[in-house]
């Protein structure tokens, strides 16, 4: 009984990890793929380029986090009239403070080109204001 316990074990571990090499592909465009490239930096020009991106993502946040909020206001009244304009304050509001507390992060850690968990991620927030939500830009 105890040999097949720790087979049927061997069994589920082994497709397990089998199942996640199979499943965790790099597509382009993706948040796996930007991760990948900035845990990644190939020489002096590849770290300066993922530094100042990481530099200017934090400076572009910092300034127009304020736009999150006439943002949601306009999305989530056009979604719901009635009560669009109620919900939008308070998803405006918090999505102004989760992108101004991105770029400050940005700033403060703008020396480590690891971007691999950031708020971003986290609360699944476009790099910048301009770009949708429902697909991402990055």
């Amino acid at each position: 009984m105890k040999k097949w316990c720790v087979l049927l074990t061997v069994i589920v571990v082994f497709s397990s990890v089998i199942a996640n090499a199979v499943d965790n592909k790099v597509y382009p465009g993706t948040l796996s793929d930007e991760a990948m490239i900035m845990m990644q930096p190939q020489g002096a020009d590849g770290w300066f380029e993922k530094w100042s991106f990481k530099m200017s993502r934090g400076v572009i946040n910092c300034a127009s986090c304020w736009v999150e909020f006439p943002r949601a206001m306009y999305l989530e009244t056009a979604a719901n009239p009635f009560i669009g304009p109620l919900k939008g304050i308070f998803k405006g509001s918090g999505l102004t403070f989760v992108r101004a507390v991105a770029g400050v992060m940005d700033l403060a850690t703008f020396g480590t080109v690891d971007d691999t968990f950031t708020v971003y991620d986290q609360y699944r927030v476009p790099y910048f204001v301009w770009q949708d939500y429902d697909q991402s830009e990055r």
